[in-house]
């Protein structure tokens, strides 16, 4: 076997070309790893940033954890609609049948609301839900089947009972306020 001596000059570039390219290695190495520190740097972040956030919504209440019960009604902060209007839980209650499509309708009575100590329920005489109770002419009847309501109507409604209806904005406001 022949070898092939190298003089000294030789083996000194061959030395400096080895040292360059380790050093070009360990430059490459430094690069990516840099890039992953900052993959996981910014990934770190924006999982604790969301965490945070979601932390603050549940604590602020816009975010509920666990089940909902499911709304069946027209949802109003104490709504109802036709099937459940006489079966509500207060011996003593109002319900106020009015379009929550029309705007100065509803700001006057939610005024009105807003001020009156007792009970009262909303139904929305434009939901599908009360198409059944909704109708042309005002018939007042204790059986939720034959009740036809027009718009605006307070009923006053005790033991499961309507004792009285008003359907007038006058009349409405007069039983709401002097109550």
């Amino acid at each position: 076997m022949a070898k092939k001596i190298m003089s000294k000059k030789e083996m000194i570039k061959e030395q400096q070309r080895i040292k360059k390219e380790r050093k070009m290695l360990q430059e490459e190495v430094k690069k990516e790893d840099l890039i992953k520190s900052l993959v996981l740097i910014t990934v770190g972040v924006l999982v604790f940033l969301g965490i945070a956030y979601l932390g603050m919504n549940i604590i602020k209440g816009n975010i509920k954890l666990g089940k909902d019960e499911e709304v069946i009604n027209d949802t109003v902060e104490k709504g109802v609609i036709c099937g459940t209007l006489l079966t509500q839980e207060e011996p003593e209650y109002f319900v106020l049948a009015y379009s929550f499509d029309d705007k100065d309708t509803k700001n006057l009575y939610s005024a009105v609301l807003s001020m009156y100590q007792g009970t009262i329920y909303q139904l929305n005489t434009d939901s599908g839900l009360n198409n059944t109770c909704v109708g042309e002419k005002l018939v007042v009847n204790n059986d939720v089947t034959k009740l036809q309501l027009t718009s605006p109507t307070l009923l006053k409604v005790e033991g499961q009972k309507i004792v009285k209806s008003y359907t007038t904005q006058q009349d409405i406001m007069k039983a709401l306020t002097s109550n």
